[in-house]
């Protein structure tokens, strides 16, 4: 832990950041720098958040929201140890990328899918940028390319945000189709606010708009775990609208299970109304993929394997007994009940579909959560 003081406030906040591996955090910081619309003390606000990011230590912060240039270089200043990308676009809320200097060279910066500019909240189109890690077990030359968003959010009468929904299913479609063709070698991580949940849409009685990224297992959304085991990524609401999405290049490297959100709250007091109604959430990748999973990060629900076997789906933990589980949920991708059982095995699933599953233990609480697929080879895919 690092400790550190704001106006006599004893706040202890994590160090989250490893040499060991890619940490990438993606963070919503609410009208940074404008205290006519978000937290009215600018200057404490900068605060709070040098010090957040000097503590928590991570490689890459994809941020949202920042709304002063002045204040967006003062934080440059602050954290000398990073280097800094800002969009371009005329809008007030930019965003932003923060970069380990020591981790990192720059290659370039570029905003894409200008056709898609209303789709995307009418000129907050995705920003691009072009990294070369340096790390001694990253592929020598190879680039990471890191795309930070802002969607649309679900604001406005009844049928404006059904009109926000219909622009954040366009943008996410287009997005994706454009990292599509880059092929699968591409490394890359899609970071931020997405405006929306990736288990089922925040706008009631409706899919989520980015089922197309979940049903593509090329892909991993490293934070929609978070999404089934019911997290939130802001203060107020209880869903989870900020995300890390991987591209199949960088897919083996991410380490099942040590997605977070990082509630501040418990540090900062009054941490929605002087910080950000948005907490950091994270993700953590290995430098090689030679060495995917192999980390000693503590996880929650780590140690569960799914298998399949002649049609059945067993669920079994590395626990001999108590986490075992007691009774098992089966759902539908929608979230509607298929089957309960006691014990471990689910027979005969459809090949190709995606289910949602629920661990109960011996105590009656949930342990687990997640999703699978079972292929036509008998494979089991799962998050």
């Amino acid at each position: 832990m690092f400790l550190w003081f704001v106006k006599g406030l004893n706040a202890q906040i994590p160090k989250i950041g490893s040499f060991d591996r890619l940490d990438a955090v993606t963070w919503n910081m609410e009208w940074f720098g404008n205290s006519s619309n978000g937290p009215t003390n600018d200057d404490l606000q900068l605060q709070y958040v040098t010090d957040m990011v000097e503590t928590m230590q991570v490689d890459l912060f994809a941020l949202q929201e920042i709304s002063d240039i002045a204040y967006w270089n003062r934080l440059l200043f602050n954290c000398d140890d990073y280097a800094g990308v800002l969009s371009t676009w005329s809008q007030t809320q930019k965003t932003g990328l923060l970069y380990k200097k020591s981790d990192f060279e720059f290659l370039y910066q570029k905003h894409i899918l200008a056709n898609y500019d209303y789709d995307f909240g009418s000129g907050r189109l995705p920003l691009e940028v072009g990294l070369i890690p340096k790390h001694k077990d990253w592929p020598v030359g190879d680039t990471l390319r890191v795309w930070v968003l802002h969607m649309k959010a679900n604001t406005g009468s009844s049928s404006s945000k059904v009109l926000a929904y219909n622009r954040r299913y366009n943008a996410g479609l287009a997005l994706k189709m454009y990292i599509d063709k880059l092929g699968k070698s591409n490394k890359g991580l899609v970071m931020g606010d997405w405006n929306d949940d990736f288990d089922q849409s925040i706008l009631s009685g409706y899919a989520t708009p980015y089922l197309n990224w979940i049903k593509d297992t090329n892909y991993a959304v490293t934070t929609y775990p978070l999404s089934l085991s019911k997290q939130r990524s802001t203060v107020s609401y209880s869903d989870m609208i900020d995300h890390i999405a991987c591209t199949p290049g960088l897919k083996n490297n991410w380490i099942q299970d040590s997605s977070s959100v990082l509630y501040a709250d418990k540090w900062i007091s009054n941490y929605g109304n002087v910080v950000s109604d948005h907490f950091p959430v994270y993700s953590r990748f290995n430098w090689n993929d030679r060495l995917a999973n192999s980390s000693n990060v503590p996880a929650l629900n780590s140690g569960w394997t799914i298998r399949c076997e002649c049609n059945i789906v067993y669920f079994e933990h590395s626990a001999l007994t108590f986490m075992q589980p007691k009774v098992l949920g089966i759902y539908d991708f929608n979230g509607q009940f298929i089957k309960k059982m006691h014990g471990n095995a689910f027979p005969m699933p459809e090949k190709n579909k995606w289910y949602l599953y629920e661990i109960k233990d011996h105590c009656g609480e949930v342990s687990k959560r997640g999703c699978f697929l079972i292929s036509d080879e008998g494979h089991v895919f799962s998050r």
